[in-house]
């Protein structure tokens, strides 16, 4: 357990949980202050590309979200997180957009999506692996490791993401 002061006042402060008073924390509230400081690419209901970025696999599981956050990087989804608490909207992070309950969707919220600057996958055919962003799609890997005579031992539908999976990856032998 640590301590913060803040104004002089000591607050109790864990791992997880910071105890300190929300009207002490920066404040973002305007839709304008977010996207001056953001990198990525934020769309609203009012943008041309809306339909396309609350869009999912399974149509039942789209929700209108009041904010899509394209992030580019871990300050991005810092920021996101940041206007999400002062606003009091809902967040739910896109991978992909498959899941069919719509845990990638967030209505009236805000999506955090990782499906447009982190879809990569980087090969390295000496150690048959792969690194693979967090929106990254079977597509996109299977693209990169075909080049290097590779092939994967799962997934066997391609617009699947794959968020948090270790991928072992075999030398194809024709």
């Amino acid at each position: 357990m640590r301590l913060l002061c803040v104004r002089s006042r000591v607050y109790k402060v864990s791992r997880f949980l910071c105890a300190v008073p929300r009207r002490y924390l920066p404040r973002m509230s305007t839709l304008s202050a977010f996207k001056q400081s953001f990198k990525g690419d934020i769309v609203t209901p009012d943008d041309a590309g809306y339909a396309e970025a609350i869009a999912r696999w399974a149509s039942n599981a789209e929700r209108p979200a009041r904010v899509v956050a394209f992030v580019k990087d871990t300050d991005d989804v810092a920021l996101a997180l940041k206007y999400a608490r002062t606003n009091n909207l809902r967040v739910a992070i896109r991978g992909g957009g498959h899941n069919p309950a719509g845990a990638s969707s967030s209505k009236d919220g805000l999506v955090i999506d990782l499906s447009r600057h982190f879809n990569y996958a980087v090969v390295d055919p000496e150690k048959c692996t792969v690194r693979v962003g967090a929106g990254t799609l079977w597509s996109t890997v299977e693209k990169e490791i075909i080049q290097h005579g590779l092939a994967t031992v799962a997934g066997s539908v391609n617009h699947v993401s794959l968020v948090s999976l270790r991928l072992v990856l075999y030398a194809s032998t024709d």
